[in-house]
């Protein structure tokens, strides 16, 4: 075959090639897809099994038992509350023996103001050492004169201080502030009593509104005294009696002759002035 005539005859077979392959495809049935299978139904869910009922209290024990565990809690409290007092009580008792020993002086500070009609009392403070005793704002110290402070303190130096407070009651513009410190000697098993008196005679808050004058008058007494305890000397052993002497004691002068002599004392013979031969004489 020619050229011409060989491409015509392959282009003819290649057709027919492409024909029969695309008859054939359709020829064919097309192809399934596989078939989804069915779900499988869950199981069901079982229904919980109901609670067991608690079975009722015995009336047999139950109330025989509470109130026994109460009484018990109540009688171990009681317990321990008196325990607990006893052991204060002693603790205080500790205490007061170890003060008296340690602090062997009883110390009693008395305060009165004596013109609580015209000047109120804002405060009164007592200190004993720098340490309050003693810090009053109602005026207490106007009405009577107690005791403010009553303790122990060791024997030798102290220092009481007293500050006063003071408003005027016919106008209270008028204020004033006053204090004061002194000096205390304890004694050994011995009460030291302190009294102090103050006081304000000015008439300042008074008169200033009738004829604007007036003044002030502060002052502070004080008073202090030691007493003997009874029996302080009790828990003492007995030691050597005192000596005693055989002359009298001399008795107090209560009066003085024209010439500045002594008077003579009560049954004492008064020495004569002369001289020994001629006092013998005298005597026979």
């Amino acid at each position: 075959m020619s050229g011409p005539t060989w491409q015509a005859f392959s282009r003819c077979t290649l057709a027919a090639a492409l024909a029969l392959t695309v008859g054939t495809a359709r020829a064919q049935p097309a192809k399934k897809p596989p078939p989804t299978p069915a779900p499988t139904p869950a199981a069901p869910t079982p229904a919980p099994a109901p609670a067991p009922t608690p079975a009722p209290p015995s009336e047999s024990t139950t109330p025989a038992t509470a109130p026994t565990s109460e009484g018990n809690d109540v009688d171990a409290l009681r317990q321990e509350y008196l325990k607990l007092r006893d052991e204060l009580f002693a603790s205080r008792a500790r205490a007061a023996t170890i003060a008296s020993a340690l602090y062997s002086t009883r110390v009693q500070i008395k305060l009165k103001f004596g013109s609580a009609r015209f000047w109120g009392v804002s405060r009164a403070v007592i200190r004993l050492d720098n340490a309050g005793v003693y810090d009053d704002t109602s005026g207490t110290i106007g009405g009577d004169d107690a005791v403010r402070f009553d303790g122990w303190i060791a024997p030798g130096r102290h220092l009481v201080t007293v500050r006063l407070e003071l408003t005027g009651k016919d106008d209270d513009r008028f204020t004033t502030a006053t204090e004061s410190t002194f000096v205390v000697q304890a004694v050994a098993g011995k009460d030291l009593e302190v009294a102090v008196r103050a006081a304000d005679d000015g008439d300042i808050a008074y008169g200033w509104k009738r004829g604007e004058r007036g003044g002030y008058r502060l002052n502070l007494d004080v008073d202090v005294k030691t007493t003997a305890r009874p029996g302080a000397d009790a828990g003492k052993p007995a030691g050597k009696p005192a000596k005693t002497s055989a002359a009298p004691a001399p008795a107090r002068r209560t009066a003085l002759l024209g010439a500045g002599r002594p008077a003579p004392l009560a049954g004492v013979t008064p020495p004569s002035s002369l001289p020994p031969g001629r006092e013998a004489a005298r005597a026979r």
